[in-house]
């Protein structure tokens, strides 16, 4: 009987330590990993409204001068003065050109300055709450299907921009 019970201790010592190991084995293997909406989080970043709102500052200026033109060529049109007509296109181009190339070259430059400052700030984050993996939703397909469990979008946005507004 003492040898069944020995046995029978030892069966469940075994056991138990398989579980303790096996358990400690599959915690230590699970990643943490979240998904946020890049394409959201971009567009809720405060320094992005606020880039924006001094590109505005220039592009309506130049958007001005572009209406104004248009105006005044629709006038000359009425009086038929071609030379004048003619001279107003050329400035209306240059300017409606002038507009587009800024535009472009603001977009630019809010696109790179906002994820500038969002890159470090999203490796900061995934650091200090432990995650392995923190994947973006750009709406180009790259995340066909996301749980919600695994969105973080909001505490993202709500991190940068409380680190914007505190200067960092």
């Amino acid at each position: 009987m003492q040898f069944s019970m020995r046995q029978l201790l030892l069966s469940l010592t075994t056991i138990l330590v398989s579980v303790a190991i096996s358990y400690f084995i599959i915690e230590h293997r699970i990643k943490k990993i979240a998904m946020v909406d890049a394409v959201k989080l971009f567009n809720e970043y405060k320094m992005k409204a606020d880039l924006e709102h001094d590109a505005k500052k220039v592009l309506n200026l130049i958007g001005g001068r572009v209406d104004s033109l248009e105006k005044e060529i629709k006038l000359v049109e009425i009086s038929k003065d071609e030379a004048k007509g003619k001279e107003l296109t050329q400035y209306y181009n240059f300017y409606r050109a002038k507009y587009e190339d800024e535009y472009k070259k603001s977009n630019q430059m809010i696109n790179e300055e906002v994820w500038k400052r969002l890159n470090p700030l999203l490796e900061e984050y995934g650091k200090k709450h432990q995650y392995n993996l923190i994947m973006g939703a750009n709406g180009m397909g790259s995340i066909l299907y996301n749980d919600s469990y695994y969105d973080i979008t909001k505490d993202i946005i709500n991190y940068v921009n409380s680190k914007y507004e505190k200067g960092n």
